[in-house]
């Protein structure tokens, strides 16, 4: 979702789990929001650089689903360099495998800390750009 205009995070939350519905991906949605805002109770999952990662187990999910946004506005989230929220990068994974996603959040933090990533997600005005960035992230940032 690029250029996406929300409020809050919970708002920006709803939206991502939204798209995750629309795909067919997800069931439950209000279910989903509640655990993802759950979880961000535990701790902030802006992990900075304007990036958060809010995650989830769920009980609908048979494999990890990703659902990603760039922000018009960034949104004040706290993080340990107090840089603003622009790039959201929403993750649910099956409860019974913990496994998944625990890969994918290793594979993000190496992503997010080698190239141009963040800045490549950020440019893509289109969802199929968006795609194209992160599908194409094994072989340019590795």
């Amino acid at each position: 979702m690029p250029a996406l205009e929300c409020r809050d995070r919970t708002e920006a939350i709803r939206r991502l789990v939204a798209g995750l519905v629309a795909s067919g991906t997800v069931a439950e949605p209000e279910l989903l929001v509640e655990e993802i805002l759950l979880r961000e109770q535990e701790g902030s999952t802006a992990i900075g650089g304007g990036l958060s990662i809010p995650h989830a187990r769920f009980r609908s999910v048979q494999r990890v689903q990703l659902a990603v946004a760039t922000l018009t506005t960034p949104l004040e989230i706290l993080s340990e360099d107090g840089r603003p929220v622009d790039v959201i990068i929403l993750i649910v994974g099956p409860v019974g495998d913990p496994r998944q996603m625990l890969r994918v959040l290793a594979r993000l933090a190496r992503l997010v800390k080698q190239g141009t990533f963040l800045d490549d997600l950020r440019a893509a005005s289109t969802p199929a750009g968006m795609l194209e960035v992160i599908g194409s992230a094994e072989g340019r940032y590795a």
